[in-house]
């Protein structure tokens, strides 16, 4: 296979794409190869810039400054110069998206209701979380990295991202497993439980005797009957 076939594999790998034999591949080549292994490693800077960007509460205006701060680049004159002209391209899309966000989201809510959730915490709490999860809270635009320590509040929306997962206790020892690229919102929890599965795959295992426990999606709605259950929406 050509470098020219890597690159390709690079460009799957930045926008998720990749399969895992894919991926073995990319990183064999990469140990043999100078020049794809520099692209690689770059693209595996400019991950891990774009999660500390959003490492912590952020307004989108914030985090789009922080990856631009944070991006290596040569100096020319007063110009900046960003390294990967394609992979630039792309970084560069992703933050005008970003600052056009960030002006709608502060034309209507102040930086006290975008992080003060408006709705009751319930008795969830994470119990195991694996790459990036992000939580929004009810009423809120704004997406907080979930973390072990997190309030769990009703209205609450989930979304994992690739090679991520998050393992949620529900009430007495009953857990409920999101997938990776998967997003989950918490309806009601007083009597009985109720999430909406927008997309991707949940995995249940529920305390037996359990109270009402359901599960939404944009084709139906699922009544857990037993313990254990998956639901996937493609």
């Amino acid at each position: 296979m050509s470098c020219e076939k890597y690159t390709e594999l690079i460009e799957k790998y930045l926008s998720a794409e990749i399969t895992d034999a894919e991926l073995d591949k990319l990183k064999e080549h990469t140990r043999q190869c100078a020049s794809c292994g520099k692209k690689f490693e770059n693209i595996g800077k400019l991950g891990e810039v774009v999660k500390s960007a959003f490492s912590s509460a952020t307004t989108a205006e914030q985090a789009s400054e922080n990856i631009l701060s944070k991006l290596p680049a040569k100096r020319q004159g007063s110009a900046r110069i960003l390294p990967f002209n394609k992979y630039s391209a792309i970084a560069a899309s992703v933050l005008v998206g970003i600052s056009f966000l960030c002006g709608f989201i502060v034309s209507k809510f102040d930086d006290k209701r975008m992080t003060i959730p408006t709705t009751a915490k319930v008795p969830m709490k994470v119990t195991k979380l694996e790459g990036i999860v992000l939580v929004k809270h009810k009423d809120s635009e704004l997406w907080h990295p979930i973390r072990a320590e997190s309030d769990i509040y009703l209205g609450d929306t989930f979304h994992s991202a690739t090679k991520s997962a998050l393992v949620l206790e529900v009430g007495n020892k009953s857990t409920l497993e999101l997938n990776q690229n998967s997003m989950l919102v918490l309806k009601l929890y007083n009597g009985e439980t109720q999430f909406h599965l927008e997309h991707g795959k949940l995995a249940a295992a529920l305390a037996s005797p359990h109270p009402p426990f359901f599960v939404s999606t944009p084709h139906g709605r699922v009544e857990a009957l037993g313990t254990e259950f998956t639901v996937n929406v493609e």
